[in-house]
């Protein structure tokens, strides 16, 4: 077996840090250090766990390949896919959050990065490149910047992102920008200095449709001994209570990542001091918002800085400029930050990414005709990625409360927070142009909202009103009661390729929606359905070794396609039990819309414990893996069987309007019975219409056969094969509770089932305990009585 060296994938350990959710997963759970290694042997991708040092040639590989043999897991996976896997790749994807924080409901296992790769046809989405969005960075340097600047800046030149200075330094003092020496004697303390246009900046450029974020140039350059310090160093918490102070009211979903500037102290403290500093400021940042700021940072300091300090600034804003005399030249489209400069990254490139920046300055010197008609200097950045890439770096709706709640509570979110103004500080130049605050509102069509609370187990319901969000990742309970939910993320190369996960318990009920593009749920996790409305393209379920992901039909559902495709319901491909629909044991009508597709919805999991009434104009295709083994009435549309699962007692129901398509070859799938519009048909081989059946109707299509062994009579409840008095006896027990005696196949025991007893009544029996069987006329006095007695029971 060969190798390319193109072909190895490598995963650092740290990337997964599955803690104790393994959970009895069948993978390779613990490992000191080293990495996951997935290489491709036999067409197939497979991991090896054991690999103990950062990299390795393919000969070596070869070597812990033989050895460790066919003792790995082993990973169906596209041919074409080929690309490194890093930690800031899971990053971006959503896979991995915050390694420093004890998140309860982190990873269930390995299984989870073959979610990203294999089933999901990421590999169509990476062969697909996005188009870099381009921004900028400015502060007061730039001066009063007007509504028309921001608009054309947008417009004209393409800048879809911008971050704005807030602050400098500490708390404390103040600090003359036009004076850093420090010549007139005016910088004292921790030299604070507030930006006097950052609220008009941010306010202006997001009304332009920029997405806007701020960003605090820290000063860990002044320590006890610098002047005018007072003896007193500056300290990272300080600091980020001073951009707190400025900018915590734009720390909230809407605008991007805060941003810690890094390009002071490198003279002044070691490397560890000032990788401690940089992390005590991410951690305040952390404490009061949620979220860990972006790092901005050059390569001196980003050589300089420890590699603990990755962890607290997951996010790198990495600045390089190749060309300042003509920025225009730079190919920002296709060219990389380090390609001239290989230790650029310092230690964000010690994970497996080779290219870990989010965003790149890329020059200082641009000229933008938005700005001073081109006559002046600009700082500008692009992202790696596009448009979905940039929102991906907006801070996320988080849940703030640790108690049970309703979505629609605006206290619940930090979008919901009052913001807090800022107050320029003594003697600060005063602000320039309105304070304008953030406007508080629930989670809206550009967040991405996390649903998790680390150190509590809550419960979050929805129950009125349409919600439009962009991603969800749901790790606290969710019951949707009512009301509609769109996640409106599509997936792409740049961006993850989910759109909705699951990882905690989530119930769908009464008239509630929801609509996602792509939907994951976890292993050990139950989705509930009952009355619900959904519409995807695809909902993935993981499987486990014991505990695979499962929905859970307790109620009538119904289906809308999402898109001119369709939608699939289908298993992660990874090794474990199935995951199935379960439905309760009793009959679930599965309503399904017509859309543009063949199929508009195709269930490739095994549906057990109950039976199935397809209802709606659209196409329910069962394929795959799928064994569903019970009763299927089809009322409207296209109910199509892909291989022959019914089980050999299963009732088959058609009325006209429906259609049973057998899209199988080979021998018949036998049942018990099959019946169209009630009326109970013979005994036989039936197919579609020239299929050389024994028996053909037009409401079978395809070239499968039904093998029918048996003819129960429309009202023999008990299947003893007569309608008799032990069968009214049934009927009225089931009456109005169970589907028990359900001659009609409607989904329920009603009187139209007791007349069908009655039209087929064979004449003993009449009730167990009679001692002489009642005239005919009697009959219909038993059956006036009950039906009067059905009218009480109903009111």
């Amino acid at each position: 077996m060969g190798y390319q060296k193109t072909e190895i994938l490598l995963l650092p350990w740290s990337t997964l840090f599955l803690a104790d959710h393994c959970r009895g997963m069948a993978y390779p759970p613990y490992f000191a250090h080293g990495q996951l290694v997935f290489a491709k042997s036999k067409r197939k991708w497979r991991l090896f766990s054991t690999i103990k040092v950062v990299k390795k040639s393919p000969a070596s590989i070869m070597k812990d390949w033989n050895n460790i043999g066919e003792n790995t897991l082993s990973i169906p996976f596209p041919n074409k896919l080929c690309k490194k896997i890093d930690f800031f790749t899971l990053m971006r994807l959503g896979l991995v959050f915050d390694l420093t924080r004890n998140n309860r409901h982190f990873f269930n296992g390995i299984a989870f990065i073959a979610t990203v790769f294999v089933q999901l046809s990421f590999s169509n989405l990476l062969a697909t490149a996005q188009v870099r969005s381009l921004g900028l960075d400015v502060s007061a340097w730039q001066g009063n910047l007007s509504t028309n600047t921001w608009n054309a800046l947008h417009n004209t030149n393409d800048r879809d992102f911008v971050f704005i200075r807030s602050s400098r330094g500490g708390t404390t003092g103040f600090y003359n920008q036009s004076d850093p020496n420090n010549n007139n004697n005016q910088n004292t303390l921790s030299q604070r200095y507030d930006d006097p246009y950052f609220v008009q900046n941010i306010t202006r450029a997001t009304a332009a449709g920029m997405f806007a974020g701020p960003y605090h140039f820290a000063r860990p350059d002044i320590i006890s001994s610098t002047q005018n310090s007072g003896g007193i160093a500056n300290t990272g918490t300080d600091e980020a209570n001073h951009f707190l102070q400025m900018a915590g009211a734009w720390m909230r979903p809407g605008y991007l990542l805060p941003v810690f500037d890094l390009e002071a102290g490198q003279s002044q403290r070691t490397a560890s001091q000032l990788t401690q500093f940089s992390i005590d400021f991410s951690n305040r940042i952390q404490e009061v918002t949620g979220v860990r700021p972006q790092m901005y940072i050059n390569g001196n300091y980003a050589s300089y800085v420890q590699s603990s300090i990755v962890n607290a600034f997951p996010d790198l804003w990495i600045a390089r400029w190749p060309n300042q005399s003509n920025p225009n030249s730079i190919p920002v489209q296709t060219a990389n930050p380090n390609d001239s400069l290989s230790w650029l990254y310092g230690p964000w490139d010690n994970f497996g990414d080779p290219q870990p920046w989010a965003f790149w300055q890329y020059a200082s010197t641009a000229r933008l005709s938005g700005f001073n008609n081109g006559n002046s200097n600009l700082d500008v950045n692009v992202a790696n990625g596009g448009i979905e890439f940039v929102k991906d770096k907006l801070v996320p709706a988080l849940w703030t409360n640790d108690s049970d709640g309703q979505w629609t509570s605006l206290t619940n979110w930090n979008s919901g927070q009052t913001p807090v103004a800022p107050v320029q500080g003594p003697g600060q130049v005063a602000r320039v142009g309105a304070l304008t605050l953030p406007s508080v509102r629930l989670p809206g069509a550009n967040d991405t909202v996390i649903l998790d609370r680390p150190n509590a187990s809550i419960d979050v319901t929805l129950s009125s009103g349409t919600h439009n969000i962009r991603k969800l990742f749901v790790r606290e309970s969710l019951n949707m009661t009512g009301g509609s939910l769109n996640v409106g993320y599509v997936p792409s190369s740049d961006s993850t390729p989910v759109s909705a996960q699951f990882s905690a318990p989530v119930s769908i009920t009464g008239n509630a929606s929801l609509s996602a593009h792509t939907l994951l749920i976890d292993p050990f996790q139950t989705l509930t359905l009952a009355g619900a409305s959904l519409s995807f393209e695809r909902m993935e379920l993981m499987p486990h070794g014991t505990a695979p992901a499962m929905i859970a039909v307790l109620g009538d559902v119904s289906f809308n396609p999402l898109t001119s495709g369709g939608g699939t319901i289908a298993n992660v491909a990874t090794p474990g039990l199935s995951s199935q629909i379960d439905l309760g044991g009793e009959n679930r009508v599965f309503n399904i819309a017509d859309g543009a597709a063949n199929v508009d919805l195709s269930i490739e999991v095994p549906i057990s414990n109950g039976s199935l009434t397809k209802t709606g104009l659209g196409t329910l295709s069962l394929s795959g893996i799928n064994s569903f083994s019970g009763d299927a009435v089809v009322q409207q549309g296209v109910l199509s069987i892909n291989i022959p699962s019914l089980a050999d007692d299963a009732n088959v129901s058609l009325s006209t309007g429906g259609i049973l398509d057998l899209n199988f070859s080979g021998p018949p799938d036998m049942v018990s019975k099959l019946s169209i519009d009630g009326t109970t048909l013979p005994i036989g081989t039936w197919g579609s219409v020239g299929s050389g059946a024994q028996f053909t109707t037009p409401l079978i299509t395809g070239t499968g056969l039904l093998e029918v062994t048996s003819t129960v009579s429309p009202g023999d409840f008990d299947g003893d094969g007569d309608v008799d008095g032990n069968d009214l006896t049934e009927w009225q027990a089931a009456y109005g509770n169970t589907a028990g005696a359900d001659a009609d196949q409607d989904g329920d025991s009603d009187g139209q089932d007791f007349l069908t007893w009655q039209r087929n009544y064979t004449g003993s029996n009449l009730l167990t305990t009679a001692t002489a069987v009642p005239e005919p006329s009697a009959i219909c006095l038993i059956g006036f009585a009950l039906a009067l007695m059905a009218g009480f029971r109903r009111s």
